[in-house]
């Protein structure tokens, strides 16, 4: 993957994925205090995110991909898989997964996509919204990223570099914890 000069980024290192690991799973932590992370648009823009969205090719975004692995996790995770979608897939590995959350019973298709053997990634996408009223705050732009977007084309991630800035953990935490 290249990853352009004039994006921001962190280099992904095992240090920088253990900071977003533990900033993404203080943040749903918080999340679940009150409510479930259903409940925060700003977690389900982000876990939705997907290049398709802005026209362009192949890109990763590590902070997306890590809050959606922290959300599964068994320890911390409120998302169990409930079932497999093996007819009219739409990710790349022989089923789409269903996850639903043990809090609200919100339904998320999770589709993995794979581009290289070093290059794949995971959306979501609400297929039974239960949650009700949002408890977390709207979307606003630009949104932090401890990460930052990989791809293949420098032109692709400026696409999709329009709505985010690279923050610090606690702006990242901040984010999508803030309450509406």
């Amino acid at each position: 993957m290249n990853v352009p000069s004039n994006i921001l980024h962190r280099p992904l290192t095992a240090e920088s994925i253990k900071r977003l690991r533990e900033t993404l799973s203080s943040a749903v932590t918080e999340m679940l205090i009150d409510s479930c992370p259903c409940h925060y648009p700003r977690f389900r823009y982000l876990t939705e995110f997907q290049h398709e969205r802005y026209n362009a090719g192949p890109v990763f975004c590590a902070d997306a991909n890590y809050l959606i692995w922290v959300a599964q996790e068994k320890d911390l995770g409120f998302l169990t898989e409930t079932d497999r979608i093996t007819e009219n897939l739409v990710g790349d590995y022989g089923a789409d997964l269903v996850y639903t959350c043990r809090r609200c019973s919100t339904t998320y298709r999770s589709i993995g996509k794979q581009y290289n053997i070093n290059f794949e990634f995971v959306y979501l996408i609400p297929l039974k919204k239960k949650y009700g009223a949002d408890a977390g705050a709207a979307v606003t732009f630009p949104i932090p990223l401890l990460q930052g977007l990989y791809g293949f084309h420098e032109n692709d991630i400026l696409l999709c570099a329009k709505e985010y800035i690279l923050g610090s953990p606690d702006e990242v935490s901040n984010y999508l914890t803030a309450k509406k």
